[in-house]
């Protein structure tokens, strides 16, 4: 048994070895996610016969060590009573030493009734005869019965001796089979850990290759991205982040949601993309004010909204502990003004054309704001960094992004200094999706209609389930 647990245990590591060292690595293709799973089903099963033989041999040693048990319990009981017999047999010995030891005395010490009196007084020679072959009758009866419990107390001796010894046996068997017992259990909580780490990574790669529904996001929030105002609150919740300029060489988010967070910010003013591309998504836009000229154009294109700083609802507030403007937040949960939307989409699992492999997206606003993404296979998706820091929202979540567009737009300034993409028109685009890279273009008819962006070949790009980042540039 033994040999055939440590067979099994070494064909389960080998085997988990060579799919760890062979695994493939990109996911770009369909079939890369469902090799993986294929994979990692054959050493869920090679390591569930390992457990099953596993578990056999700890209940075969288990009833072993119980028959064990019981042999050293009546071991012990017949010792126990073996030590008794030997007790008593002393106690008999030392009855018939002292009987023997008194009569041998009253033979030689003592006077009138002595044995040697009773020889002397004999009336005859034949008396004399009689009286000494009753006196040797005795003595040898006293030790005969003294080599008889002599010869008792050996074999008690004996078996006590050989019941010691099989009680020392029996231990030594029991701690022998209590440590073999201990390095399997050990070993089945080792494959036990390892099969719910395989049957993990089966999960996450079987969500990979499934499709997932995806609501229609209802709000569109303007989120500060000044280093005084990270960490942000709620943007790992959201489903689409837009990053563009601003003046003072910054940018700022628009974020979607879909769900509501309970804490969502901080929220600063409007600008005319962002309120365009709320409005191209049908969302509630959130802002805290904005240029006359931009409240002019929220109302030119019925943007539906709310100003923060123009509401009485609760569900504002300011956090004191952050300085103003960087501390102006909403409770998407209790705002109430739209309700969750029953417009669902299916979002795929995986790209429907395959593209350049890439591992690293970078972005540069300016020398002091680099947007950097690194793809992590594991997860299907990049993790964002901000001048090499990972990016982290206030609740310390890594943020992932699963889609990644890079939409190159015409700028200009205002009179204030603002830059001001023009989204309307067209233009080239990067998308990146599951560790590959493809070019494209992107397409914007008019204020309200949705941006569409489509490969090189021209066919529309169908966005994988997962959050998405929209960053908006200059054109080269």
């Amino acid at each position: 048994m033994r040999r055939l647990l440590t067979a099994l245990t070494l064909v389960a590591l080998v085997f988990l070895t060579l799919t760890a060292e062979y695994a493939p690595r990109a996911l770009g293709s369909p079939s890369s996610p469902r090799q993986r799973v294929e994979q990692t089903e054959k050493e869920v099963r090679e390591l569930e016969k390992v457990l099953k033989a596993l578990e056999t041999s700890i209940n075969a040693r288990t009833e072993r060590m119980t028959a064990i048990e019981k042999d050293l319990k009546e071991t012990e009981a017949r010792l126990r009573d073996v030590t008794r017999t030997l007790a008593v047999s002393q106690r008999r010995m030392q009855t018939i030493t002292q009987s023997f030891a008194l009569r041998v005395r009253s033979a030689y010490m003592t006077g009138g009734a002595s044995y040697l009196e009773a020889l002397l007084n004999a009336d005859s020679f034949g008396d004399l005869i009689v009286r000494l072959a009753y006196l040797r009758r005795i003595l040898t009866r006293d030790t005969e019965l003294i080599r008889s419990v002599q010869e008792e107390q050996r074999q008690v001796r004996a078996m006590a001796e050989t019941l010691s010894a099989e009680q020392s046996r029996l231990r030594g068997l029991i701690d022998q089979r209590d440590a073999e017992y201990r390095n399997l259990l050990d070993q089945r909580r080792e494959q036990t850990r390892v099969l719910a780490a395989a049957r993990t990574r089966l999960a996450a790669d079987l969500a990979l290759i499934t499709p997932r529904a995806e609501r229609r996001p209802v709000y569109a929030v303007v989120i500060d991205n000044i280093a005084q105002a990270r960490p942000q609150h709620g943007l790992a919740q959201a489903t689409t982040i837009y990053e563009y300029e601003v003046e003072g060489r910054i940018t700022r988010y628009l974020a979607l949601f879909a769900t509501f967070p309970t804490r969502v910010g901080p929220i600063r003013s409007a600008r005319s993309h962002s309120a365009m591309l709320a409005l191209e998504n049908g969302a509630h836009f959130i802002y805290s004010s904005g240029g006359v000229d931009v409240l002019d154009l929220l109302r030119g294109l019925n943007v539906r909204g709310t100003d923060a700083l123009r509401t009485n609802n609760p569900a504002f507030s300011r956090d004191n502990t952050r300085r103003a403007p960087h501390n102006l937040f909403v409770n998407l949960a209790t705002l109430g003004l739209v309700e969750q939307s029953s417009e669902v989409s299916i979002r795929p699992a995986y790209l429907s054309a395959q593209g350049t492999a890439t591992t690293e997206v970078t972005i540069e606003y300016t020398p002091t704001h680099r947007i950097t993404y690194v793809y992590v296979p594991a997860s299907g998706a990049f993790r964002r960094y901000i001048n090499g820091a990972v990016h982290r929202d206030a609740a310390g979540t890594v943020i992932m992004a699963r889609n990644i567009i890079v939409q190159r737009v015409p700028h200009s300034t205002d009179l204030l200094g603002r830059p001001t993409p023009n989204l309307v028109g067209e233009g080239t685009m990067d998308f990146y999706a599951l560790g590959q890279h493809f070019t494209g273009t992107w397409k914007k008819e008019n204020a309200a209609s949705p941006t569409r962006f489509y490969f090189a070949d021209g066919r529309e790009i169908e966005r994988i389930y997962g959050q998405t980042w929209v960053q908006i540039v200059r054109t080269r």
